[in-house]
């Protein structure tokens, strides 16, 4: 295949990401400054693939799995609006690779040793978010790569490529959490949403880390039963578990009927009867979605329901987007409740 190349310099690379997270830059600029994120993220999906296919041939074996990913216009853009100090040149998960293993010691491993390979790429940064897990609860081995050729200059332009290393019960967490957000329209991956939901997790990241032998997150009870009694409350409150499982079932049902419609949807939740609906409206009709929406969400509490109205293009490109999600959110329930119901 033929591999993008930068096209632009770094003062203009660090002007586009300014321009588009200014909601006052005008069309003009914006266009320019798309074209320049797209190409300056589209030339690290070599470099990528480099470090890619370098994890592949160590670790294509049975309970490994090796994925890579370049990162979503919608995900640079939320990143450069949350994060005052971030530039588009110095953002460092661009182009991402993740290694998924059975278990703790498998992530130090697989750490270690590629650190100690012969790559030529430079390590700029390395997080360990499970012996310091973040307040959101989030568990993971960050290693942090500029891509370096001692054959081809082409690259060698502070092209970050970010390593995660994570078990599967983490990446499970981590899945659940995004798939939540996604579908409540909540920043919860960047610890934005509603504070019940944000401390559901956070309690859940304290129970999986319990389980491997590793430390909790902080402002957590740091006794089992206290972790699963709140986890239970809060659940019993908001059926989280219930909407997870829910989500899943209804999503591929929808999809599988309907994979080309395009339009709004609106997810009902009815807590008592554990199930979920789904109301489609076309383009044309999001003012009559929106008034449904807000009649059902004024009436929610009397009906013990919650809703959610989601466009179309998030179940269209979610399973292409997070192929994974439809087995890990049914496995992400079935760790928890193993637990918190032994």
């Amino acid at each position: 295949m033929e591999w993008k190349s930068p096209e632009y310099s770094k003062n203009q690379i660090i002007k586009a990401g300014k321009i588009i997270k200014n909601s006052a830059s005008k069309s003009e600029e914006c266009q320019m400054a798309l074209n320049a994120i797209d190409n300056w993220r589209a030339s690290h999906a070599f470099p990528l693939q480099v470090i890619y296919c370098n994890l592949k041939r160590k670790y294509d074996k049975p309970g490994f799995i090796v994925a890579q990913r370049l990162k979503r216009l919608a995900s640079i853009v939320k990143k450069l609006e949350r994060e005052p100090t971030m530039n588009l040149w110095t953002m460092q998960d661009l182009g991402g690779c993740r290694v998924i293993v059975p278990t703790i010691d498998d992530v130090y491993e697989v750490a270690e040793n590629y650190n100690h390979s012969r790559v030529r790429h430079i390590l700029k940064r390395e997080y360990d978010y499970i012996k310091q897990p973040k307040y959101s609860g989030y568990r993971s081995y960050h290693l942090v790569y500029q891509y370096q050729s001692d054959t081809k200059e082409t690259y060698n332009r502070n092209m970050l490529i970010e390593i995660q290393i994570r078990t599967y019960l983490q990446h499970l967490w981590a899945t659940a959490l995004e798939t939540m957000g996604l579908f409540t329209n909540q920043a919860l991956k960047a610890s934005h949403g509603k504070k019940n939901t944000l401390r559901f997790f956070a309690l859940i990241a304290s129970l999986f880390a319990m389980k491997e032998n590793m430390p909790i997150v902080p402002e957590t009870p740091i006794d089992i039963e206290g972790i699963i009694s709140e986890i239970k409350m809060l659940d019993a409150k908001h059926n989280y578990l219930g909407m997870l499982s829910a989500i899943r079932v209804a999503v591929d049902h929808e999809e599988e009927k309907n994979s080309k419609r395009r339009g709004y949807y609106i997810l009902i939740l009815n807590y008592s009867k554990r199930n979920l609906r789904m109301k489609f409206y076309k383009p044309s009709q999001i003012d009559d979605a929106t008034k449904e929406y807000n009649q059902i969400e004024s009436s929610r509490d009397n009906n013990k329901i919650d809703a959610v109205l989601v466009s179309v293009s998030s179940f269209g490109t979610l399973k292409a987007a997070y192929p994974n999600y439809f087995s890990d959110i049914n496995a992400f329930v079935t760790a928890v409740n193993e637990i918190i119901k032994k």
